[in-house]
């Protein structure tokens, strides 16, 4: 459920302006997350990230270490944290350029199509392989890549998102960037 929450957010907020902080300054996703919860499109997101319990255990065994689960075993090398199927996309101490899949789920109706478009930051460059996704039926999963590449000049933090959409619905994903050079 949590997926569709994130997939149902806006960095809008309900008078339709850009979320604020405390002190009246625009805030970037570090501060609000995916953004404003709007529960009425959760009930019909479009798409969906699924990731499975063994998803999120090799998420931890990349990050944290696996302690939850003591009949898993963590890979030798495993995956970046970055891999894990989620809405939004975390990329920390980037030197050069990253390539991260993700699969979404159709769970609107069959036989449509979804473009994507991005905001990317600058010194940065977003490449969203393919960047068209066509589903048959409801319950389809398609598979894409996102390469996020850093200019010489990056440092610091960067926001952008992507955005998937058919025409009804509205799919963003937002992607935030430490880079230090």
């Amino acid at each position: 459920m949590h997926v569709l929450i994130i997939l149902a957010a806006s960095p809008i907020n309900n008078l339709d302006n850009l979320i604020t902080d405390a002190l009246g300054i625009f805030a970037t996703p570090l501060q609000y997350g995916s953004g404003h919860i709007q529960p009425s499109k959760a009930a019909d997101p479009g798409l969906v990230y699924d990731a499975s319990y063994s998803d999120y255990l090799l998420f931890l065994c990349s990050s944290t270490g696996n302690f939850l689960d003591p009949t898993f075993n963590c890979p030798i090398i495993p995956p970046s944290a970055s891999n894990l199927n989620y809405p939004s996309l975390a990329i920390t101490n980037l030197i050069g350029a990253v390539t991260v899949e993700r699969t979404v789920t159709n769970v609107g109706a069959g036989n449509t199509t979804y473009t994507v478009s991005t905001s990317v930051p600058r010194g940065y460059t977003f490449t969203i392989s393919p960047s068209i996704l066509h589903f048959s039926a409801t319950g389809e999963k398609q598979s894409f890549t996102i390469t996020v590449a850093a200019a010489a000049t990056a440092s610091g933090n960067a926001f952008g998102w992507y955005v998937w959409f058919d025409g009804t619905h509205v799919v963003t994903s937002p992607v935030v960037i430490n880079t230090v050079f």
